[in-house]
């Protein structure tokens, strides 16, 4: 699980920035689920030199994240196997039909329905199980609904990003073209100089 509090130093080269997405209820809505709250958080993941790279190379942290010029920040798996170097993306399925895929998606366990409208559908990918901590239920990617013939989805990380197009996949009862994808900047921290610089995580790095 992340971790509530760390109360020691924060060091770019002696640990991971680790993001993540948790959502809860509303208590104060009449229906406390919709829309209920989207929380973005941000902690701090001390790592041993010789211990796995969090970033899911495969390496240890002495010869991988440690030794990079950048302090890239990372983000939790769906079912919270392990971690990713955070990598923004999105991918867009259009001519869909809307109806078939509305009623599949409410469906889905591994789904939460946080917006049901006929312009718009929004679900959040929880997994299975869902994983809780005490800021609520993390949260894996989004799939939107849009006007009844597009599926938008976003996620943080090629991982997430593949366990929402596998779960299209699974879904679906003809095969899905390929949809269109774009890939965001990502802010980190320069460990030279301390500033904050955007940029796309480059492929060979993920």
């Amino acid at each position: 699980m992340l971790p509530s509090t760390y109360k020691g130093p924060i060091n770019p080269n002696g640990g991971f920035l680790c993001l993540s997405m948790h959502w809860r209820p509303e208590p104060s809505a009449p229906d406390p689920e919709i829309p209920g709250q989207k929380l973005s958080m941000a902690s701090y993941l001390p790592t041993a030199p010789d211990a796995p790279c969090l970033c899911g190379s495969g390496q240890t942290y002495r010869d991988c994240c440690r030794r990079q010029r950048h302090w890239y920040p990372i983000c939790p798996n769906p079912g919270f196997q392990g971690y990713s170097l955070v990598a923004l993306q999105s991918a867009t399925f259009t001519s869909i039909d809307g109806a078939r895929w509305r009623e599949r998606l409410l469906d889905d366990s591994r789904l939460h329905c946080a917006e049901d409208s006929p312009q718009r559908g929004f679900w959040l990918y929880w997994g299975d199980p869902a994983v809780d901590d005490q800021y609520g239920t993390l949260c894996f990617g989004d799939i939107e609904l849009k006007n009844g013939q597009t599926l938008y989805i976003t996620a943080m990380s090629d991982v997430r990003m593949q366990a929402l197009l596998d779960l299209l996949t699974e879904l679906a009862t003809a095969p899905l073209p390929p949809p269109r994808m774009s890939y965001d900047k990502v802010e980190m921290i320069d460990k030279v100089t301390g500033k904050h610089v955007k940029l796309r995580l480059p492929r060979t790095a993920r």
